[in-house]
């Protein structure tokens, strides 16, 4: 019966990717049952090596959710069939992507509050086949690097809301979990929303982490939750020269585990209710002299301002990522971004953008904690775009990569990442996919299918 489902799914698949784009919604349509957070997620889901390039996404298929895999040979020009991966519980459950030494491709599907799903390609670099599905802990938004042993590593919220686990894999070994290595404050007793962002310093040698705290308290009698979360939202920052066992903040200082946002580098935070801080996480990257850029963007009091920090001379100096943004794209706010480094340290940003000054705009006090919320209806009012710099953020150059489509909104956006064998090579940039349609929660018995592009640039 599964099977007969299975090559259901496949009937909707898209032939030849690069036949049925048109060049100007992107270079190749990777499906057209995509979800509405089918390239959502801080894991690297573009994994290019070796002349192939191959691509992690969720489809949506009769209220279900499943990741998905093509591989494109660059040699032959030619696209792999989808492979069908695991089966997620909701929308939330999007895949990561890492490479190894030896070729093999690792995928883990996040849960949502459920045990993460792991799957290995049976031959190197080769993403037709894969093994059975590994299940294991129980977290939310996984990241996933692969070291220079080949030995896995991941963070992810862990199941209870406490906070950040961190997990490894040895080759051939079980997944193994460190416990938390980030936690919430004791005076934050509600639900807490967090996100991590984990990146590679050059040789793979150091682990460079940043991550969102999303935190709140219990709801007194006659609150909802809802009301009293968010209410505390803050960025931070913190490294490991050992692999994850033990962290320090960019000046050297230990950090005791688990971290806290009053233990750890903290680059951001406010603490308000209406509005509530809308404070949005955005990733970092790491040029080739181990410094970190974090990235995030804050709604108050003014909405979608983009931040990009760097350490400098003891303190975290911010770069004029928002000025550029204003002053190539003018009406134009910064909803989201992601940061990646090149091999040659050409820093690439890649931001999502929403028009500004619609008649619907709810940014203050926004909704539930996050002042975004109100453009979930309205995903035709965003765009992505591309800036890049070649001094290390001091200047930005904008590069067109899609024209504005007024009618769809390019949402979800997903940055290729070097997490693993597979660095950013000089004078090359990192591709990325994005979505083409609606980002909203799907209604009750709805299934939301977009169309997913794979974009080069």
């Amino acid at each position: 019966m599964e099977t007969e489902f299975f090559e259901r799914i496949r009937t909707c698949d898209v032939g030849d990717p690069f036949a049925a784009a048109d060049r100007i919604r992107g270079d190749a349509l990777l499906s057209v049952i995509a979800g509405e957070r089918a390239s959502q997620g801080p894991g690297n889901k573009i994994v290019a090596c070796c002349g192939r390039t191959h691509i992690a996404w969720q489809d949506s298929y009769n209220q279900r959710y499943f990741a998905r895999v093509r591989t494109l040979d660059h040699e032959t020009g030619r696209w792999t069939p989808g492979a069908i991966l695991a089966e997620g519980v909701d929308e939330h459950s999007r895949p990561t992507l890492a490479v190894d030494s030896q070729g093999y491709l690792h995928m883990v599907m996040g849960g949502h509050n459920s045990p993460l799903q792991y799957q290995r390609s049976l031959r190197p670099h080769d993403a037709s086949a894969w093994t059975a599905v590994e299940a294991f802990g129980r977290n939310t938004y996984p990241v996933l690097l692969c070291g220079p042993d080949d030995t896995l590593h991941l963070a992810a919220r862990d199941g209870s809301h406490s906070g950040m686990e961190f997990w490894e894999k040895p080759p051939g070994g079980p997944w193994q979990s460190r416990g938390l290595i980030v936690t919430r404050q004791r005076r934050f007793t509600g639900y807490t929303g967090m996100n991590n962002d984990v990146a590679w310093g050059p040789g793979r040698k150091t682990m460079h982490m940043s991550m969102a705290f999303f935190l709140g308290r219990k709801p007194n009698a006659g609150e909802h939750s809802r009301d009293v979360s968010g209410l505390y939202q803050a960025v931070g920052y913190m490294r490991s020269f050992d692999f994850g066992r033990t962290w320090r903040k960019d000046d050297g200082t230990p950090v005791p585990l688990p971290a806290t946002p009053d233990t750890l580098d903290l680059l951001e935070v406010g603490e308000s209710n209406n509005p509530k801080p809308g404070i949005h996480h955005c990733g970092l990257a790491v040029d080739s002299k181990d410094r970190p850029y974090v990235g995030y963007v804050r709604h108050t009091p003014t909405p979608c301002r983009a931040f990009l920090k760097t350490p400098d001379a003891g303190t975290w100096r911010g770069l004029p990522l928002s000025e550029a943004v204003a002053s190539h794209w003018p009406g134009w706010g910064v909803l989201a971004f992601k940061p990646v480094m090149t091999s040659d340290d050409v820093l690439c940003i890649l931001a999502q953008l929403v028009a500004l000054g619609h008649p619907d705009e709810n940014w203050a006090p926004g909704i539930h904690g996050l002042p975004s919320f109100w453009l979930r209806e309205h995903d035709e009012l965003s765009r992505v775009v591309w800036l890049e710099s070649s001094d290390y953020g001091e200047t930005f150059t904008p590069r067109e990569v899609l024209p504005f489509d007024p009618e769809q909104g390019q949402v979800m956006s997903s940055l290729e990442r070097p997490n693993g064998a597979n660095p950013i090579p000089a004078g090359a940039r990192p591709s990325f996919i994005y979505t083409l349609g609606d980002s909203r929660y799907a209604d009750e018995g709805e299934t939301i299918d977009n169309e997913l592009y794979w974009v080069r640039v």
